[in-house]
């Protein structure tokens, strides 16, 4: 029987240090309401979803709880996230730069097409403006950037000719039809490719493939593998145009209501939140190829996309056009907003990336 007991003795004071310091941090209790992005995607299924219903709650011993839910499931486009964080219908909200980019090109200028060649590139781009993105977040929206995250490599899913080679020029591309979503993403597609910019929503893109509204459509590998382009679309073209950087942001008033022991338990369990994110994201780079052609494994139904890249001397022609035209032109509208716009992407990203804006 004393050793029953010491067991349990044992075991109760274990368990009073594994929960103890959670505990100790969260003394307030608190429902947050959060807006995710889409809830066909993985971020928010595996990630987003979990951190704000299992992860948070599981980790503040009860205390901090959300009802979290995807901008889809609310009809949301996500361009409009941000606004309506200010307006404090939502505690929090992940969304995506270049769709809240209207309201400010210093926003813009974190994710210009073209530009970033890999993963681990993105993320130090991202960190190096982080401080810009903050000022602009502070005084657009009264929000506080908590994580900066990014979606998978961007690739182009086109219906092209059955004769295209594995390899193809810029000129293969004059003249299509290519979903856009914001202002650089259609200088990019007017003045590098030479084809035409329509704004499509991503939940719009397999149908305007159907009837042939767009030829090609431009988002994340395995974005567009779980929306299901590859039912359509006939070839993947690695045009590498990206990451799609993103955002969790907490609205001002709710986080200086916070006790401050809360803040720091919050940034804690995000920043473990943000490793994780990128970490998927690198995996789905992978993931998304396997699966749009049916190379590699695949868990799930594999596409039978070809794959195409583009030759030596399109990259060459690609990266002269983002640096004179994509980036050059969002200089011109970043310096209206900001007298010292340009100055600053020049110290940061385009000082990491090899571009200079004017």
């Amino acid at each position: 029987m004393r050793l029953t007991v010491s067991k349990i003795a044992v075991a109760a004071v274990m368990a009073g240090i594994l929960s103890g310091p959670a505990a100790a941090q969260v003394a307030e209790k608190r429902e947050f309401a959060v807006v995710g992005t889409w809830g066909m995607l993985d971020h928010w299924k595996s990630r987003e979803s979990k951190f704000w219903n299992e992860t948070l709650p599981k980790a503040s011993g009860g205390n901090l709880s959300a009802n979290a839910k995807p901008l889809t499931e609310l009809g949301m486009d996500g361009h409009k996230v941000m606004r309506d964080l200010k307006s404090g219908a939502f505690d929090f909200a992940h969304g995506v730069f270049l769709y809240v980019s209207a309201d400010s090109p210093v926003i813009e200028g974190t994710d210009l097409p073209g530009m970033i060649p890999d993963v681990k590139l993105a993320r130090k781009a991202m960190e190096a403006y982080k401080g810009h993105l903050n000022r602009e977040f502070e005084e657009k929206f009264d929000s506080k950037i908590l994580m900066l995250y990014a979606w998978d490599e961007i690739n182009m899913f086109c219906k092209l000719p059955e004769g295209t080679p594995n390899e193809i020029e810029l000129s293969a591309l004059k003249g299509l039809k290519v979903r856009s979503y914001g202002s650089s993403i259609s200088e990019f597609i007017t003045y590098t490719l030479d084809a035409t910019p329509v704004p499509v929503a991503f939940g719009e893109v397999l149908p305007s493939l159907q009837k042939g509204t767009i030829d090609c459509g431009v988002t994340g590998v395995l974005s567009g593998y779980s929306g299901k382009w590859w039912q359509v679309a006939t070839h993947l073209l690695r045009t590498s145009l990206g990451y799609t950087a993103s955002f969790l942001a907490v609205n001002n008033k709710t986080w200086n209501s916070l006790k401050p022991e809360t803040r720091a338990f919050l940034e804690a369990e995000i920043s473990k939140l943000e490793n994780e994110m990128w970490a998927a994201t690198e995996r789905n780079d992978t993931l998304g190829l396997h699966c749009n052609t049916g190379t590699g494994s695949c868990p799930t139904e594999p596409g039978k996309m070809k794959l195409v890249s583009l030759s030596a001397g399109a990259k060459a022609q690609l990266k002269a056009s983002v640096n004179d035209n994509v980036v050059q032109k969002w200089a011109d509208r970043c310096k209206k907003r900001s007298a010292d716009c340009v100055a600053n992407w020049n110290a940061t990203i385009g000082k990491l990336l090899g571009y200079e804006a004017r």
